[in-house]
């Protein structure tokens, strides 16, 4: 059988030895680029909103039903994102903090944007993504001021209570109605 080769870690050491030079000069390259590149992009902050979100149930149980355990609904949370996603809170978000106007002045040089270019631009800012294992959403804002972010997570958070709230009265005055 033919010799085995194996390197030894003193073997390894002589090569990185003799290449140290190359290898000092790699890193430090690497070191001051990611240094420039982090002092010349743009300041960035984020802001955080957690919400709960539950499946409405109703308070009244029918004649043959008792205590019932409903099952788990992989589509829900995804139904949610695209509820806070739509024009019908974004556009509530849009309006309580006049982003048109804001928005306007920064990007369209003073100009008032129109609602659905607004939209875009808080849509791309925006990322959702539920907390494992919870029935609990995170809203996160970006933006180049840090009261902006808070303020729109905030407001994105509110403009969804308030529709739930809303559909939730909506369904009681519905079966109160019947």
């Amino acid at each position: 059988p033919p010799p085995e080769t194996k390197l030894h870690f003193l073997d390894y050491w002589r090569i990185i030895r003799i290449r140290k030079t190359v290898i000092l000069a790699v890193f430090l390259l690497v070191v001051i680029t990611a240094t420039l590149v982090t002092f010349v992009l743009p300041e960035s902050f984020s802001s955080t909103a957690r919400i709960k979100v539950e499946r409405d149930q109703s308070d009244i149980s029918g004649i043959f039903s008792g205590p019932t355990m409903s099952g788990y609904d992989p589509y829900f949370v995804q139904t949610e994102f695209e509820v806070i996603q739509s024009e019908l809170i974004l556009g509530k978000v849009v309006e309580d903090l006049k982003l048109n106007v804001e928005w306007g002045k920064k990007y369209a040089g003073g100009e008032v944007l129109r609602t659905p270019e607004t939209m875009v631009l808080l849509k791309g800012r925006m990322d959702l993504k539920p907390v494992r294992n919870t029935t609990l959403i995170e809203i996160k804002v970006y933006s180049d001021k840090p009261q902006e972010a808070a303020d729109i997570a905030n407001s994105i958070a509110q403009a969804y209570r308030k529709h739930r709230i809303d559909q939730r009265k909506k369904m009681s005055l519905g079966g109160i109605e019947a």
